[in-house]
């Protein structure tokens, strides 16, 4: 799935030596909140008791969701592309309910953000993988792209180690079965 335009974006990569179905197993099944950090700054940022709504068990778009996001596309075996609106620089997120991806996409709401981030695995050879989660966001308005842009530079470094977490605690995953 293409992702929208945006106006921030973040990156991060990670090497596994296993082949590419396995490390789309380890996606699926991963816990995103299964490291002590992780857990920590997801309670930090208020995602904590989202994601204990309902059963605590599910795959990983299943625990997205119970945070808020929308799953926007998924290609087996490959990616899975999730997305949410609001005001993220608001304690509790401002968070806009979007029924799907259509309402995503048409999503344009002045003084809100919207983003979309990926999970991604590409085989490099048969038994070596690349995993990779994009963050993109896009903001509507100059007030939201101000908000947002000093949310960012607070909360950016956190994310990324989220992400980079979440990439290390999927390889592990994957290369201990």
């Amino acid at each position: 799935m293409e992702l929208p335009e945006f106006d921030v974006s973040s990156h991060h990569e990670i090497e596994i030596a296993v082949s590419r179905q396995r490390a789309w197993e380890a996606i699926l099944a991963h816990d995103l909140a299964g490291s002590t950090a992780s857990k920590l700054l997801l309670a930090l940022r208020g995602y904590g008791l989202r994601a204990r709504r309902g059963n605590a068990g599910g795959t990983i778009a299943d625990r997205l969701q119970r945070f808020g996001f929308i799953k926007l596309n998924e290609v087996s075996g490959e990616e899975l592309v999730f997305g949410l609106a609001g005001r993220f620089w608001r304690f509790d997120g401002g968070l806009e309910r979007l029924a799907g991806p259509d309402d995503f996409r048409a999503f344009a709401k002045e003084g809100c953000v919207k983003t979309a981030w990926n999970l991604r695995v590409v085989a490099t050879s048969p038994e070596k993988s690349l995993l990779t989660t994009e963050t993109r966001v896009k903001c509507f308005g100059p007030s939201a792209r101000r908000k947002f842009r000093l949310y960012w530079a607070l909360i950016g470094p956190f994310s990324g180690a989220i992400r980079t977490g979440l990439l290390r605690g999927i390889r592990r995953q994957a290369q201990a079965t």
